[in-house]
């Protein structure tokens, strides 16, 4: 641990623990090792050591946004000569998230122009804690994500998924983004695509691209995750879906097969790729691509003599999800008839039983 930090530590553990954190009445003001806020930010703003400064910028955090002159002193802490404090400044703001409003345009201010990496950094991630009133610093992050450390520009992406669609200025930016160098970077910047909604489905090509060819996994699974939130439907996006079923990550798979369960009819071209789904050695693909072939209706009907396999999976989950899905087919589903009754008669939980009766119900129609 840095001598830096050990020092705080001391500063703060020298007293018993019922003493540090005074709980007020009331009437009383709460105070951090017997000073309140007004104590705390003259220390801030006058003791020479950056320690001790540093340490009455956590304080005041701990004191926290609603007593007087907190946030506008932690914002004055943010032109601190000393890097540890104005990091730990932009910290604490972004840990009191929308009590911070008034922060923003400083925070905005440090990303663009603060000397060290770090502090600009956690300027970044502070900006997007703060939620929906950091909208106006959509510019700033967006050009932060030209920064020359890989951390701003991650932390930026991250930043503007955070704001969601109030940050659609930010989409090509983020495009440029799912090339960087740095995964992490790639990951931030497809994730925030997906966060921007439907109204960004321009990108959707972009991650479709990503979700073939990039090497990491985590970055296939950010980019997946953001074509199921784009919900598009175009050709070159469900076929990288499809490809992705057979991702050798199992999480990029999963994600993958609940954004394609989510998709309109349009993936009724990925038939054949959904039945190979249903081989998947991993449990939950198998049962999310017989809801997915549920959600297909009449176009389903080439897999079900697939799904009716599924009936003797040795996961309950997948038994489960074939007899539900099979009995939502109805008449389309005759070919799984006699599968089904076999599981009424042979399966050893309740619940498939009864799901598989029901089933046979819906799929023999009225009698």
């Amino acid at each position: 641990m840095p001598l830096r930090s050990i020092s705080i530590a001391i500063f703060f553990l020298a007293v018993p623990v019922s003493a540090l954190f005074a709980r007020p009445s009331a009437d009383e003001e709460r105070t951090v090792r017997g000073k309140n806020a007004r104590e705390w930010l003259a220390l801030m703003q006058k003791d020479p050591a950056a320690e001790h400064r540093r340490a009455a910028v956590i304080a005041l955090g701990i004191i926290g946004p609603k007593a007087q002159g907190v946030v506008l002193g932690i914002m004055s802490a943010l032109k601190d000569p000393d890097v540890n404090v104005r990091a730990t400044a932009a910290q604490t703001l972004g840990e009191m998230g929308s009590e911070a409003n008034d922060a923003v345009a400083s925070l905005a201010q440090v990303l663009q122009a603060d000397k060290a990496p770090r502090v600009r950094e956690t300027a970044a991630a502070a900006l997007g804690r703060i939620g929906v009133s950091a909208k106006t610093a959509v510019p700033e992050l967006t050009a932060s994500l030209k920064d020359k450390e890989a951390g701003v520009r991650s932390a930026s992406a991250a930043a503007i998924g955070r704001l969601g669609p109030d940050a659609l200025a930010a989409q090509s930016g983020l495009v440029g983004l799912l090339g960087d160098p740095d995964r992490l970077v790639r990951s931030h910047a497809a994730s925030a695509l997906g966060r921007l909604g439907p109204a960004a489905g321009a990108a959707a090509p972009d991650l479709a691209a990503i979700l073939i060819k990039d090497l990491q996994p985590e970055v296939r699974r950010s980019a997946a995750e953001a074509l199921g939130h784009l919900a598009s439907e175009t050709d070159s996006v469900l076929s990288a879906l499809g490809g992705a079923l057979k991702d050798k990550d199992a999480d990029v798979r999963r994600i993958v097969i609940i954004a394609l369960t989510n998709l309109g009819p349009k993936t009724k071209t990925l038939l054949p790729r959904f039945g190979e789904a249903l081989k998947d050695q991993d449990k939950f693909v198998r049962t999310q691509a017989l809801r997915a072939l549920g959600n297909l209706g009449k176009d389903a009907q080439p897999a079900v003599p697939a799904m009716a396999q599924c009936l003797s999976d040795q996961a309950v989950e997948v038994r489960l999800a074939a007899a539900e899905e099979l009995g939502h087919l109805g008449p389309v589903a005759t070919a799984a008839l006699q599968a089904l009754k076999e599981a009424v008669k042979n399966d050893s939980r309740n619940v498939v039983r009864d799901a598989a009766a029901e089933a046979v119900k819906k799929v023999q129609g009225p009698v």
